[in-house]
Order: structure tokens, then C-alpha cells, then sequence
């Protein structure tokens, strides 16, 4: 094998180190496969949740899609692990890729932030 397919090699290796299984958002708060947030999802970036704040009516499930992964594919990917915590208790795997979603059945105010991270990894959810 010539070093330019072995670079290539490792580099498809390194890749692949970092990505997600395939899969559907669960309605039960399960992480499935890693994927771009649904329309006006929220994404999970390195140390930030992007929209940090979010209103939705009652009964709506808010996705979060976990994109912490960086790196140009050739000198490897680094994967760094967030979580969803909120301040009841309710939280989503610590993970470095894949989907949460939780559904919020009543009004009210919902602070969360990354367990990893603390609150200067924040976000709020208000719920009308």
C-alpha cells in the first residue's frame, strides 16, 4: 500500500471515529443519529446552544442536534460531550453526537444547561 492510501486510510478511520448511528428522533427523550436540528431546532455546538433561547406553545417537542464535532477530516476529528440538563431534573445522555428531544406539556419557564460545561453552557425554554 502506497503512504498516500494509507493517509487516506487513516483519514476515513478518523472520520468515522466520530459518527453518529442512523436513526429518528424518539418521542421518549432518547438520543438517536446525528443529525442537523429540525427546523427551528437547537443546535449543540462547542460550549453553546444556538438559539440559547427558545418560545413554543404548550405540547411541543424542542430537538436538540448535537454538532460539537470539528477537525478537517484529515488530522482527525475531536468530539466533544454536552448534555441537555434542566433544573427539574430531566436530562439527555452525555453525548458527543446525536438528537434529543423533549415535549413540554405544560407552561411555564425551563432553564437547562450542559452538565459537562455548567451554566456557562446555557438555555431557557419558555412554554406558552
Amino acid at each position: 500500500m502506497t503512504t498516500r492510501n494509507v493517509c487516506i486510510s487513516l483519514a476515513l478511520v478518523s472520520a468515522a471515529a466520530c459518527g453518529g448511528s442512523g436513526g429518528s428522533t424518539a418521542p421518549n427523550n432518547q438520543p438517536t443519529g446525528n443529525t442537523a436540528p429540525s427546523v427551528g431546532g437547537i443546535s449543540v455546538t462547542n460550549n453553546s446552544f444556538s438559539p440559547s433561547t427558545k418560545t413554543v406553545a404548550v405540547g411541543t417537542a424542542v430537538h436538540w442536534a448535537w454538532n460539537s464535532c470539528t477537525g478537517d477530516g484529515y488530522s482527525g476529528q475531536l468530539c466533544v460531550d454536552h448534555s441537555v440538563t434542566f433544573d427539574d431534573g430531566t436530562t439527555s445522555p452525555t453525548q458527543d453526537q446525536g438528537t434529543y428531544a423533549r415535549t413540554f406539556a405544560a407552561a411555564g419557564t425551563f432553564n437547562y444547561h450542559c452538565s459537562v460545561h455548567g451554566t456557562a453552557m446555557s438555555g431557557t425554554i419558555t412554554v406558552q
